[in-house]
């Protein structure tokens, strides 16, 4: 099983995102896949042109030659293909949504009928492949994750992609002060169920985004936090 991440963390490996995909990335080795990272801060993707020059003078390839030429082929060697994020004003990261844009390359210009809705033919190298949202967010409630997971499982329904589930981290900062032992350990369970089962049970998803503190002690501990920053 051969597994792409997509990581569109600024801080790479060192951020509230990395926490949860660090444990992830455990649960896929020790499941003896092959694993590629790629940290999207470390690539040049240009935005898309819009010209559609892949799809109808060369197929299948964009006239731009930059990072996203290579990673075009890995989305299309992997079995799994996950998103670690950040929220970034109720949605993906500026250079995500450069990359999910620049996979237009893959498709094609015929509209077809799938599930009573007008859509793009499924590219047959995206066919049967499986997704998993990991993200984090500074603010405490669940539902700042509600308009990402919205649009990716949008994308994913579009590309005929699987939505495995969404690993989300909200109220990330209390993790750095807190026994979170039980949410690294489901991250890295959730890694073994989407290789074997296809999907993430419930009772995982629900450890990892679980309480940490109450509402206004992780308020207070922020605002405390920003009082110093400021001096």
């Amino acid at each position: 099983m051969h597994t792409l991440i997509v990581n569109s963390s600024p801080y790479m490996r060192r951020g509230n995102t990395a926490v949860i995909l660090n444990s992830f990335l455990s649960g896929l080795r020790e499941s003896n896949g092959r694993v590629d990272l790629v940290n999207l801060n470390t690539l040049n993707i240009n935005p898309c042109r819009g010209d559609l020059a892949c799809w109808f003078r060369h197929k299948g390839k964009c006239i731009q030659q930059d990072d996203m030429t290579n990673l075009l082929s890995k989305l299309d060697a992997a079995d799994i293909i996950v998103f670690a994020t950040p929220v970034y004003c109720d949605g993906v990261p500026g250079q995500l949504k450069t990359m999910m844009d620049r996979i237009v390359a893959m498709g094609n210009p015929f509209l077809e009928l799938r599930d009573n809705h007008t859509r793009h033919p499924v590219p047959v190298t995206l066919n049967q492949k499986k997704f998993v949202l990991i993200a984090s967010c500074g603010l405490w409630e669940t539902d700042n994750f509600s308009p990402m997971i919205l649009h990716l499982q949008a994308f994913c329904k579009n590309l005929g992609i699987q939505f495995g589930g969404a690993l989300i981290r909200p109220h990330a900062f209390a993790m750095k002060n807190h026994d979170v032992n039980d949410i690294l350990q489901a991250a890295k369970k959730a890694a073994r169920e989407i290789v074997v089962k296809n999907t993430i049970s419930d009772s995982l998803l629900q450890t990892v985004c679980r309480p940490i503190v109450p509402r206004e002690e992780y308020m207070e501990m922020v605002n405390n936090k920003a009082k110093n920053l400021i001096g």
